[in-house]
């Protein structure tokens, strides 16, 4: 019962200045106060402007050449001799949101750089918070990307400070992503992999080849490689690849104002509304033990025996075994929830992206040049939903340039225009 005036007034009644925030909370008490059933008022209170959310700042995707089958000349890429890109022409397609800082919302134009068909790579040397991130939608998926690749020349040289990502590590490639799910899918039935829409080139040694899936098989129990045919690909278990997997229980999504929105600005705004984007996605990561929430160990193990003081390899495995004999089994639970944020981590050490594009099968093999075995293919960094028939929907999918493979898809491409 105490009035808007008694609420500010000091002991001898006098009503002090009011500052900024509590006329705010006046202005607040007196709509409230004159709210009625009209369901328009209520909306106009309380959802917030969405022309001034970061989705409607100018970007380009899709740009001109976003759906061009053979990217820009090399010499035209920022970072050469590599480039990064989203892959042109899919069905329910990975777009791209935007490009900024990690450790900010507002996406930017950087030099060299266009949403809809060069994208950044991060060397790992960057200073906390400038790494350039990607926020990205897909059909079933909404989320940012990090890339860092040890060999790439930076994107931002204004960023870049002595100490690495890479310093006291044998990897030379790591990919974050996290994000969230507009669609509860099992996670059997999610993959990760390469996929190629033609038949690739010339093959290394039929024993080197075999050697190489035998290998890939040990790591992935699951894999599936299909070499011949119009449509080669090798695809293992999403969750039983990443080297790193966590879930959080997230905030539920904003509810914004719809009214007066084009289909396009619509599907932007629900996919803004479901993630707005990871602002922790430099932090370190590491794979929780089995009893921490945040492992989805827990949801595919009834009560799973406390691993506190086991190695962080050790959880690991312990994981992709789980996950290799679900996906086996082909079982629909556990599925991916829409209430949590998901992080999925990858590295690698066997992949050259310096002068040569190549993959480091060891001393008894050596360097397997690449571009003549995928004919100018770019490799890609994806995960899928796979459908009954086999196809796939993709989760996200980019793909990664060397100035290597280009003059491979050049010839293919001027020979089946």
């Amino acid at each position: 019962n105490t009035s808007k005036q008694d609420l500010f007034a000091d002991t001898e009644g006098n009503i002090e200045a009011i500052s900024k925030v509590e006329q705010q909370l006046l202005n607040l008490v007196s709509n409230l106060e004159s709210i009625d059933a009209n369901e328009d008022t209520k909306v106009q209170i309380f959802c917030q402007p969405v022309r001034e959310l970061p989705i409607h700042k100018p970007h380009a995707y899709p740009c001109k050449n976003t759906n061009d089958k053979l990217p820009s000349q090399p010499s035209k890429w920022p970072q050469k001799p590599v480039m990064l890109r989203p892959t042109p022409n899919q069905s329910n397609s990975t777009k791209i949101r935007g490009i900024r800082y990690a450790g900010s919302s507002e996406y930017q134009h950087f030099p060299g750089f266009c949403a809809g068909c060069i994208l950044p790579i991060n060397t790992g040397a960057e200073a906390p918070g400038k790494s350039l991130v990607i926020d990205f939608e897909s059909k079933h998926f909404v989320g940012t990307l990090l890339m860092r690749i040890k060999e790439a020349p930076p994107a931002d040289k204004s960023s870049q400070t002595k100490k690495s990502y890479f310093d006291g590590k044998k990897r030379k490639f790591q990919a974050v992503i996290k994000g969230r799910f507009k669609t509860e899918l099992p996670m059997s039935e999610c993959v990760t992999g390469q996929e190629f829409s033609r038949p690739g080139g010339r093959l290394p040694a039929k024993w080197i080849v075999s050697s190489f899936i035998k290998f890939v098989s040990v790591l992935a129990p699951q894999l599936e490689a299909t070499i011949g045919g119009n449509n080669p690909r090798f695809l293992s278990p999403l969750v039983a690849t990443a080297h790193t997997v966590m879930e959080r229980k997230t905030k539920d999504r904003t509810d914004y104002c719809y009214e007066d929105l084009n289909d396009e600005e619509k599907e932007r705004l629900v996919n803004f509304s479901v993630y707005a984007g990871s602002k922790d996605i430099e932090e370190t990561i590491e794979e929780p033990s089995a009893t921490d929430p945040e492992s989805v160990v827990n949801n595919a193990v009834p009560n799973p025996i406390p691993d506190t003081k086991s190695t962080v390899s050790t959880r690991q495995k312990t994981r992709k075994k789980i996950y290799n004999q679900i996906t086996a089994t082909k079982a629909k639970e556990p599925a991916f929830k829409l209430s949590k944020e998901y992080t999925f981590e990858f590295y690698q050490h066997l992949l050259l992206f310096g002068d040569e594009f190549a993959i480091d099968m060891g001393r008894a093999i050596g360097k397997v040049s690449l571009a003549p075995c995928t004919d100018g293919q770019p490799i890609k960094f994806m995960a899928s939903h796979k459908k009954a028939d086999g196809s796939l929907e993709p989760l996200w999918s980019f793909d990664i340039w060397h100035e290597a493979l280009y003059p491979y898809a050049r010839a293919y491409h001027e020979e089946n225009p």
